[in-house]
């Protein structure tokens, strides 16, 4: 009876398993369906538990109930919409624990722990979870046993700690980091030349969702994607970007049809092509691509958002409408801005680009800036973008119309590529007058860190509690830029900023140029100026692209200083000295008598 009983058992987790990948979980009825059966999923969780070897010497397997059990849930928890059900069940810290149980286990037996754990793991929340019982530290544990054989299942692994870690962390597990992009890209490859887009279970879009967030918060993961990694069959710059454009295509009618995970992977490649259309390298490469043109521009006109399911989408990645539009705007394709209503009336503008974690903060400083001075026009999404056709058209008139832009800077802000878009377009295409903001403890890095070189700052510690002296600031900030814009008297501007003298057409000019502005011996060495020309020279091809730049002598640095790590703040504060060089520089080509000491405004 027991044989029978259990072959019965063992078919139906059969049936389920393989059936579960084609129920779409559309509506909350569907989603609502599984919370029946929580019960039984933790029945299913203890039999693994009990189940779980002892400390041994000796292989042993789950069986083939404990087996089917756990390829059930894999194939479950593979329905990213329905995980915060599922961490109800405990199932995030038991994978866990059960991955750190797993010495002795047969490879069959084991091989579902690090697909449910990366399943988990592609959700906030599973992450969020996953985080509370030290998943990264476990994980790296576990890689170091080596007993993933197989390279996607090693790989799988590197994905779920990417999906876990923050920013910082990311930065800073530098070993290994290239190993694992070459096989995330080679994971891409294969996936996507595959008859169902898996290779290996894993589907074409969760390498694609790792690489988004990595492409957001690292700008040389997305370098050594494009530029520098191996692959079995030879990939370089135009490859890489042709093979994501090749899945953009293929997944590009996935609006028009009702699967889920291939409208999510139309999500992804968007989310990844709109951070490769940031560089202006790329942008060339993308335009010979007539096809690509013709269909981004046709999803943009038909894009109907009631075409997409409501599905998850991680914080990473933006919606699709805001990453064509971002992506057609980086490549010059948006409309002819609307001039006629830039501000030329004399009115008082002010744009907020800000993140939507920060709104309460932001709507506090609108408000007050709006009591504190007269006649102040804000321009801010949450009343000008409502119903618009074009998001990015709409978000650029408000920027072109502005006469200063008042930025809210947070780790949210850093990382979404939306709020990046808007700082460049303001800083770099139109040179408007930027007023940062910088929230609580957040440090600008990256991208962002670039730009803020010489810009002043107000920090608010408290999001709660403004600090009245801080607000003052703003407000006095504020007041100097409109009165510069609009012609009114300029009071209480500070000019007394001095800049180093000069430096003269010799070697020791330009290293004693470097010493008072405190840079390096190693930074003098790594240029090796002889002439002001050649630092005026190199000024113009910094300030083009300042961010390739860092990046270039980032690695001729470590080369040079035998793997030693360049810092980033001594890179911006050469930044800051040449732009301050040029400015002297200017000046004094106008002037009849060379000024050793030069005043610019501040």
């Amino acid at each position: 009876m027991n044989k029978i009983y259990y072959k019965h058992v063992y078919y139906l987790l059969l049936i389920s398993s393989q059936t579960i990948s084609f129920i779409p979980f559309d509506s909350l009825d569907d989603q609502l369906f599984i919370e029946d059966y929580l019960d039984l999923f933790e029945i299913f969780i203890r039999r693994i538990d009990q189940r779980m070897p002892k400390k041994s010497d000796v292989q042993c397997t789950l069986g083939v109930i404990g087996e089917r059990i756990l390829t059930f849930l894999w194939n479950l928890t593979d329905r990213i919409i329905l995980i915060p059900i599922l961490l109800r069940t405990n199932l995030a810290e038991n994978t866990l624990k059960w991955i750190q149980q797993s010495d002795s286990l047969t490879e069959k037996s084991r091989r579902a722990f690090p697909s449910i754990l990366q399943n988990i793991a592609r959700h906030d929340q599973g992450a969020e979870k996953l985080n509370q019982f030290d998943a990264i530290e476990i994980l790296k544990a576990y890689q170091q046993k080596n007993l993933e054989k197989s390279g996607s299942r090693k790989l799988l692994i590197s994905m779920t700690i990417a999906l876990l870690s923050t920013p910082e962390q990311l930065k800073d597990n530098k070993k290994g980091m290239n190993v694992a992009l070459n096989q995330l890209l080679q994971l891409v490859i294969e996936s996507f030349g595959s008859d169902r887009f898996r290779s290996d279970g894993i589907h074409v879009s969760e390498p694609l969702q790792v690489l988004v967030k990595l492409f957001v918060v690292e700008e040389r993961t997305l370098d050594y994607i494009l530029n520098h990694a191996e692959t079995k069959s030879s990939s370089n710059l135009v490859s890489t970007i042709c093979l994501f454009i090749e899945i953009f295509l293929q997944f590009s009618d996935s609006l028009k049809q009702s699967d889920r995970v291939e409208q999510f992977t139309l999500i992804a490649i968007t989310n990844v092509l709109w951070s490769i259309s940031f560089l202006h390298y790329s942008k060339e490469e993308f335009l010979k691509n007539k096809l690509f043109i013709r269909t981004i521009k046709k999803i943009n006109e038909d894009l109907d958002e009631n075409d997409i399911i409501q599905q998850y989408k991680p914080k990473s990645m933006e919606n699709i409408q805001q990453a064509i539009q971002g992506i057609l705007h980086n490549l010059d394709f948006q409309q002819e801005s609307i001039h006629s209503t830039q501000n030329r009336t004399g009115q008082k503008w002010i744009m907020i680009s800000y993140c939507h974690e920060n709104i309460d903060l932001c709507n506090e400083i609108s408000k007050y800036l709006k009591n504190s001075i007269k006649d102040l026009n804000i321009w801010i999404d949450q009343t000008h973008t409502n119903g618009s056709v074009d998001l990015w058209e709409s978000i650029a008139q408000g920027i072109e119309q502005s006469t200063a832009v008042l930025c809210f800077l947070s780790e949210e802000y850093f990382q979404s590529k939306s709020c990046r878009q808007e700082f460049v377009y303001a800083n770099d295409s139109l040179k408007k007058p930027i007023v940062p903001i910088l929230i609580k403890s957040f440090q600008p890095k990256g991208w962002l860190g670039i730009r803020m070189t010489g810009l002043k700052y107000i920090r608010f510690k408290d999001e709660n509690q403004l600090e009245e002296k801080k607000k003052g600031e703003l407000l006095n900030t504020i007041l100097a830029l409109l009165s510069i814009k609009t012609g009114e008297p300029k009071e209480n501007l500070s000019a007394s900023c001095l800049i180093d003298e000069i430096p003269s057409n010799s070697s020791n000019e330009i290293k004693r140029w470097f010493q008072s502005n405190r840079l390096s011996k190693d930074f003098y060495d790594l240029f090796q100026f002889e002439t002001r020309e050649e630092l005026l020279d190199y000024a113009q091809l910094l300030f083009k692209d300042p961010e390739r730049q860092m990046n270039i002598y980032d690695k001729i640095y470590s080369q040079k200083y035998h793997g030693k790590q360049m810092a980033p703040h001594e890179f911006l504060r050469f930044t800051k000295a040449l732009q301050q060089f040029v400015q002297a520089d200017s000046n004094s080509v106008s002037s009849t008598q060379l000024k050793s000491k030069t005043c610019v405004l501040s």
